[in-house]
């Protein structure tokens, strides 16, 4: 469980511009941190600025202070949004992250599940010696996987990367955990609402499903 210390990081947030269908039931945010510039950022230094965002823009709606308000990490779930040390259940989160970016969405209305993710090489990759169409072909669903059909070098892993986002939101808003694609049943995503968003710091992707 993290509270409200981020100092080892300097960061910034900025909300998430959604589509007209979940504005009003879903909040998200980008999360932006500021690190040495030959490092890797430090994760948990990360999640701590993502977890003050969270607390930050959610104790106004919820009608207490920022200090109340913490989440905890759970093992193979999703994060816990807690309140005074008590579990909130009105509320689902779902955080992501890349390299010096993290994502957040929290929805009082269904469920909700968000990812970003880079690229998965560079401009001198070999995407077919890597091994990334075997990898699309074996959990990507036929869709997704037809939509990256054609595309060459970059364009394939901008392609990629996007599609897995996609998946990665679905499989978050169902509760499910990665696996190859034959092992879904046909409809486990059904009446989710995707999208994909705007960010400088990779691919983008929001699923969002109203309650049964």
């Amino acid at each position: 469980m993290a509270g409200l210390d981020a100092a080892t990081l300097s960061w910034s947030a900025q909300p998430l511009a959604l589509p007209p269908a979940l504005q009003g039931r879903v909040q998200a945010q980008a999360v932006t941190m500021a690190g040495p510039p030959s490092d890797a950022l430090p994760r948990e230094p990360m999640r701590e600025a993502v977890y003050q965002s969270i607390c930050q823009a959610l104790a106004p709606q919820l009608g207490c202070t920022a200090r109340q308000l913490a989440v905890q990490r759970r093992a193979g779930q999703a994060p816990q949004l807690l309140c005074n040390g008590q579990a909130f259940t009105g509320c689902q989160l779902s955080i992501s992250y890349a390299d010096a970016m993290a994502v957040w969405a929290c929805t009082q209305e269904g469920s909700v599940g968000i990812d970003v993710q880079g690229l998965p090489g560079d401009a001198q990759t070999d995407i077919d010696a890597a091994g990334w169409p075997a990898v699309a072909a074996l959990y990507l669903d036929p869709d997704a996987a037809a939509a990256l059909a054609g595309l060459q070098g970059m364009d394939w892993q901008r392609g990629f990367a996007q599609q897995w986002a996609r998946l990665e939101a679905q499989l978050k808003c169902a509760g499910m955990p990665l696996t190859e694609v034959h092992h879904r049943q046909p409809g486990w995503n059904a009446g989710m609402v995707v999208t994909d968003l705007t960010t400088d710091s990779g691919a983008l992707a929001l699923a969002w499903r109203t309650s049964a």
